[in-house]
């Protein structure tokens, strides 16, 4: 995820960049769990918990500024139609 993502506000952005912003964060998400999917699939090694620790933080944080995004483009819907 980049930085510009992680601290700009969805209220500050156009419909537009929202979209985008949408688009990757669930990229960003999916790339997440095909990793954690991967790595935690893999027999016969050792996968510390902090590693999962870290992959659930990630998917965690990743969900909860989906929500946001999507909830500002709602409202945005809402405020324009």
């Amino acid at each position: 995820m980049k930085a510009e993502e992680e601290v700009k506000d969805p209220s500050d952005m156009t419909g537009a960049e929202l979209q985008q912003l949408l688009s990757n964060l669930q990229a960003d998400l999916d790339d997440v769990e095909e990793e954690r999917s991967f790595v935690l699939g893999q027999t016969g090694v050792h996968i510390s918990a902090s590693t999962v620790a870290r992959y659930e933080s990630e998917r965690s944080a990743l969900r909860v500024r989906i929500e946001e995004v999507e909830q500002a483009l709602r409202a945005r819907g809402a405020s324009e139609g």
